[in-house]
């Protein structure tokens, strides 16, 4: 049977369950986007930037575990999603990737000569991408589109997954071939991970020394699809749960065994835990610095680390002492943990000293806390917020100062979700994440964002808006960049450079930004108009806006903060140690092992 490349390139994407596409069509792509027209099993979002595109796609990603299709043309068209890709790829999040590309006989390899272009829009964009894609090809045999097709899709899903990239000219899409003439398919192994009972052997006998174990999780567990296996596995083990900096959504207040999150900006509590820990088990979580601080030296000094993960490297990166390496993915290990792995028999005292952290460190924080209370800032609003929140909410999260209220506060219930990027963290992930998600989930998604980040792809209240998604928007507003005007003022004297309207940067009136895209829109100016404009937000029936002033001051606490030595030189403390500082007496009382004076 004859049949269009690019009619092919559809067939293979849809026989692979991808149901959903964000696109920007353009004249590189012209055969793939007339392909995807034709489509009527395809739910199709055009974005109105392809940076939104990829962006969406990981928000879906991350939304229902499934991969989403990204169209976009040649040259800026590509060019334009790498921010996006590269998201993709930090947080381990599958997407395809199909790009235009100029006629080949018009591009420079077929000349030999060394041009910077040739063809209209030429730029040789896998070669771009190779460095973050699990796969990246250029098609330009007509007859391999269904091969290189399928080992794309099946490259991104297997092991850890991420985006893979096809590049496909203009005279390939458009190339019509005989179906029985294309090259079959490579039959792809799932990467053979190869656990026996000696790994056991070994993780049991640390089990049975440990007098002061934890687990410590990570976005793995949920890109991994491994939740359920995890929650089932952890309940047996009665072993204390950490959450993994930045990452909200594992475990919910109040379930088996969670103290709450932990790593640089995390809560005090679960960094305490893990610095008086003599055993960690790592669970999707690749140690990065925002877990252990920068001096990894100083990460959990008094305890043998046991690291699963799917990729080897990822446990030899140099600054960690792994004590037994597994090299698995979480569903491999959970199967076989079942069965092979002894519960801990736990030591009451270290059961006590993690339950009673509340309290002793609930103290410490109070008198911030209820400071907090009186100004309109991230702190108040994520206490007011999470009375407000639903038992299913999802929230998307912007790459904001904001979200940190959440990210250490966690979720309330199984049902709720948190979608950020936790590795990448573009400002301007948030609406298109909140669009990825909201078409996924076909349901009301919360967008909390700040400003600055806000303004990175603002167009996309367009999409939202014409296609009726439900999502509902929290914009921080502090005229700036927060982060960037601490750092200027904590580093630098207070000598600011664009992060606020006197240096440079200046934000429009979001009211009438909202009218233009023809959003509803409510401005909290204080605390006391806080609950009232977040339950206005939720009672919305369609896509609205929540503008919150934030004070300009504001900063979320507590978070690890360099400390000056007597010579005058900055050192960054470890975990325990967060700004606002304790008293070094209070420390030691909550140490178990160890001076802290030996960490300097």
């Amino acid at each position: 049977m004859k049949k269009r490349v690019a009619d092919i390139l559809m067939d293979v994407i849809a026989e692979n369950g991808i149901t959903d596409c964000f696109a920007v069509v353009g004249g590189g792509a012209m055969h793939i986007d007339n392909a995807l027209a034709l489509r009527k099993d395809m739910r199709k979002v055009f974005c109105h930037h392809e940076q939104a595109c990829a962006m969406a796609a990981e928000g879906y990603a991350k939304a229902c575990g499934k991969m989403a299709l990204v169209c976009v043309t040649s040259g800026p068209g590509a060019i334009n999603t790498y921010n996006g890709v590269e998201g993709a790829w930090a947080d381990s999040v599958p997407m395809l990737v199909l790009a235009g590309h100029p006629r080949l006989d018009t591009t420079v390899p077929p000349t030999g000569l060394h041009l910077r272009c040739r063809g209209v829009q030429e730029f040789d964009s896998v070669s771009a991408v190779r460095g973050m894609t699990k796969y990246a090809k250029l098609i330009t045999d007509p007859l391999a589109v269904r091969m290189e097709v399928q080992k794309a899709i099946d490259i991104a899903m297997q092991g850890r997954r991420g985006p893979v990239w096809l590049s496909v000219p203009l005279d390939v899409q458009g190339a019509v071939v005989d179906t029985d003439e294309l090259y079959e398919c490579e039959q792809r192994k799932q990467p053979a991970y190869t656990l026996d009972n000696k790994i056991f052997d070994k993780l049991n006998a640390l089990l049975a020394d440990a007098k002061r174990p934890c687990i410590l999780t990570g976005s793995g567990i949920r890109t991994g699809n491994a939740v359920e296996a995890f929650e089932k596995w952890s309940k047996r083990m009665h072993i204390p749960i950490v959450g993994g900096a930045l990452q909200a959504d594992i475990l919910y207040e109040g379930a088996p065994y969670y103290y709450g999150m932990s790593g640089s900006v995390g809560p005090r509590k679960g960094n305490f835990i893990l610095q008086n820990a003599d055993l960690i088990l790592v669970l999707g979580n690749s140690l990065s610095t925002k877990q252990t601080g920068f001096q990894q030296e100083t990460f959990a000094c008094g305890a043998k680390i046991v690291m699963v993960d799917a990729e080897s490297d990822e446990m030899k990166k140099p600054g960690l002492r792994i004590a037994l390496s597994i090299y698995a993915d979480l569903d491999t290990f959970f199967k076989a943990a079942a069965d092979l792995v002894q519960p801990w028999k736990p030591d009451e005292k270290w059961i006590r000293y993690c339950d009673n952290l509340d309290h002793v460190l609930g103290d410490i924080d109070t008198g911030r806390i209820q400071a907090d209370q009186e100004k309109l800032s991230q702190n108040t609003f994520w206490d007011a917020f999470r009375k407000h929140m639903k038992e299913d909410a999802v929230i998307a999260l912007g790459n904001s100062s904001c979200i940190l209220g959440i990210l250490q506060k966690g979720i309330r219930s199984r049902q709720q979700r948190v979608i950020v990027n936790y590795n990448s963290g573009s400002m301007g992930d948030d609406l298109p994440e909140a669009v990825g998600a909201a078409l996924a989930l076909e349901r009301e998604i919360i967008c909390v964002t700040g400003d600055g980040s806000f303004m990175m792809n603002l167009q996309e209240l367009q999409t939202i808006r014409h296609y009726h998604l439900p999502v509902k928007i929290v914009v921080f507003s502090n005229d700036g960049y927060g982060a960037i005007r601490q750092t200027n003022k904590n580093f630098f004297n207070g000598l600011y450079i664009g992060c606020d309207p006197d240096s440079g940067v200046s934000f429009p009136d979001f009211g009438k930004v909202a009218a233009a895209f023809d959003f509803p829109f409510y401005r909290c100016h204080n605390c006391g108009m806080l609950h009232e404009g977040i339950g206005w937000l939720l009672d919305e029936e369609q896509a609205a806006i929540l503008e919150v002033i934030q004070t300009p001051d504001d900063r979320p606490l507590p978070k690890v903060m360099s400390k000056m030595r007597e010579d005058g030189s900055f050192y960054t403390p470890p975990l325990h140690d967060m700004y606002p500082f304790l008293d070094e007496s209070k420390i030691r009382e909550l140490m178990i092992g160890y001076n802290s004076e030996d960490l300097k």
